[in-house]
């Protein structure tokens, strides 16, 4: 059993093609030039970190980890 349970310790990247809701800062926000781009960013970013995807019904990503 998960010590934490399931509850999300932080928000590792935001990934976005939309330069309206790139804001930067803190976490990582990247500003992809396309959806498959954005795909590549996320999975990238998920298996260096051994963190998860959560793909947000705007199409932006975030990179969590748990």
């Amino acid at each position: 059993m998960e010590k934490n349970g399931g509850q999300i310790k932080g928000i590792l990247a935001f990934i976005t093609t939309d330069k309206d809701r790139y804001l930067g800062g803190d976490p990582l926000s990247l500003l992809a030039k396309d959806q498959e781009e954005v795909v590549e960013f996320s999975e990238a970013i998920a298996e260096a970190f051994l963190a998860d995807i959560l793909e947000l019904k705007s199409g932006d990503y975030l990179i969590i980890k748990k």
